[in-house]
């Protein structure tokens, strides 16, 4: 019967995993231990898990800060968000000298390549689509909330932490978003000229 307590979180073991198996050494082994064995695992696992997803405020000076996982690692998510963005620019980028700007001997040289990527099913979503998540996640860690009471009345608060690389980010992904667009557009209304 102590190999369930195997079940519990690390932490959770080695705080309270010798005091129970003591325990455990008394108890009949019956079928309830076993059951509140197992269910005490499962709770303990949940808790773990909230207290990695929870918000918690920031004791430091000034007014609480709510802080969720995210906000732990901003340079870590920038440089995310930066790999995510990146191939959807370097599309947009070529895609603009090739057929807009018209460097001569490029379109001839990246057509392929292009057709090939763009014949991939969920390519085409996936370079629509960086640009948005990648600035969600240059945001998230600038953004904290706060709820409280003041005067009988729930006050929520919004606080922002710039922090430089995380904003050159997001503008990088705003500006790679809008060219996209403006590429598609320009698509669009071509095709629709012909």
């Amino acid at each position: 019967m102590k190999r369930l307590l195997r079940l519990y979180p690390a932490a959770w073991r080695a705080r309270y995993e010798e005091e129970v198996g003591d325990m455990l050494d008394e108890l009949p082994t019956d079928r309830s231990t076993v059951l509140d064995l197992v269910r005490g695992a499962f709770a303990e696992r949940a808790r773990a898990v909230w207290r990695l997803i929870a918000v918690t405020p920031i004791p430091d000076g000034g007014p609480p800060m709510l802080e969720h996982p995210l906000q732990r690692y901003p340079t870590s998510l920038a440089l995310l968000a930066l790999l995510l963005v990146a191939p959807t620019f370097l599309f947009a980028l070529v895609s603009l000298l090739a057929y807009q700007i018209a460097v001569p001997g490029l379109a001839a040289t990246v057509e392929p390549a292009i057709e090939a990527l763009t014949a991939l099913r969920g390519v085409d979503l996936f370079l629509l689509a960086a640009p948005f998540l990648a600035s969600l996640l240059a945001v998230v860690p600038l953004v904290g909330v706060g709820l409280g009471r003041a005067d009988g009345e729930l006050r929520v608060t919004i606080s922002l932490r710039p922090r430089a690389l995380n904003v050159a980010v997001l503008i990088l992904c705003v500006l790679v978003g809008g060219l996209l667009v403006g590429y598609l557009v320009s698509e669009f209304l071509f095709e629709a000229a012909r």
